[in-house]
């Protein structure tokens, strides 16, 4: 994937990461599940890390791993206790980002999609793994692999085989079978994965029932380009929330910022969307916040002071009036030398005609 610049970048790597880590499993009643989201960039790109590991239990994140931090955190403080098994899981995920970079080499390989010296060609391995542990008992699990974007494939527990589920990965299929042996993914899933869901289930059994609803606060600075509206969200538990600004009750307003939901001291969570806007007569604003601890979600509205729009409207109802009267000096300084030029040039043909007539005269 090639791109121009290094916003494009971005935007399009997290919209890839997005678009495969979007689906979070349902987890049924009595049933409990643990999931890892594994991410990794061909190239290192600024605000994005290289590699990353993202945990969920029962569809709620709890704890992540990246390259630029480097060692294992837990989303909630319940999790500390066990921080010798963190440490360990640090270990292991530094050693499997070395083994997740030989998988995402060998497709770009396979596929002829070498780096650039220019660092513009930017290439993405994700993978999905999962197990569940039923309320009768019964476990289960997945895993699914994904390259640039697109589902690549999908591993068969029966079978102990990846099964191909595009095209490109057909062709990749059997060379891929034999070089990653599925059999330690089917170990893990059933084993070392369940092993971990029932360390942690205990723990957080009471994260998980927990619903704190969360505050809001809205503000405003001025911009550039106008104001800035601040919608702050905070105090909210579990973490997973969506914020967004809208305009007339319709038109979702777009945030240059990449919003990141911080931990606070008491395990709740905190939010800031900013968007820029330029106020105008009769339009509103107003914050959406959508959580799962609210039956419907909070809508707060935002009122601009008329003083600040006050100060908003003056400069530029001055720069106006400024180039209008730019305009109107040039205009008037062409005609003058327009109208100028016109009687300098009669006044010549004037002379002109004069001094003809004399030289008529002379001549006779």
């Amino acid at each position: 994937m090639r791109f121009s610049s290094s916003n494009n970048i971005v935007e399009m790597v997290n919209a890839f990461l997005l678009l495969f880590s979007f689906a979070v499993p349902a987890v049924y009643c009595g049933s409990h599940s643990l999931q890892y989201h594994i991410a990794l960039v061909s190239n290192r790109i600024y605000g994005v890390p290289q590699f990353s590991v993202i945990m969920y239990v029962d569809g709620i994140q709890y704890g992540r791993y990246n390259s630029d931090v480097q060692y294992a955190q837990a989303f909630t403080p319940s999790l500390n206790v066990l921080s010798e098994h963190i440490e360990k899981q640090t270990k292991y995920a530094q050693e499997y980002e070395v083994w997740q970079r030989h998988m995402l080499k060998f497709l770009m390989g396979f596929f002829n999609k070498t780096n650039s010296k220019g660092n513009e060609d930017i290439h993405i391995y994700q993978r999905k793994s999962a197990c569940e542990l039923h309320d009768d008992g019964t476990i289960g699990g997945y895993q699914e692999i994904a390259f640039d974007g697109k589902e690549f494939f999908i591993f068969d527990k029966k079978r102990v085989m990846y099964l191909p589920v595009s095209q490109d990965a057909v062709m990749v299929s059997r060379l891929w079978n034999i070089r990653y042996d599925a059999t330690d993914s089917k170990e893990y899933i059933e084993n070392e994965c369940i092993e971990h869901l029932k360390l942690y289930l205990p723990i957080i059994s009471n994260d998980l029932e927990k619903k704190v609803i969360p505050k809001l606060k809205v503000s405003s600075s001025e911009s550039e380009s106008g104001v800035k509206l601040h919608c702050r969200v905070y105090g909210f538990y579990p973490r997973d929330v969506e914020v967004k600004w809208i305009k007339n009750e319709r038109h979702e307003i777009d945030s240059e910022e990449a919003p990141e939901i911080l931990p606070n001291p008491d395990g709740t969570y905190q939010i800031r969307v900013s968007v820029e806007v330029t106020p105008e007569e009769g339009a509103t604003y107003s914050c959406h916040v959508d959580h799962s601890s609210l039956e419907n979600p909070l809508v707060f509205p935002f009122e601009f002071d008329k003083r600040s729009i006050f100060f908003i409207i003056i400069p530029v109802c001055a720069t106006l009036f400024s180039l209008l009267v730019i305009v109107v000096v040039c205009v008037f300084v062409y005609k003058k030398r327009k109208k100028d030029h016109k009687n300098k040039h009669k006044r010549v043909s004037t002379e002109n005609k004069d001094l003809k007539s004399k030289y008529t005269q002379n001549l006779q």
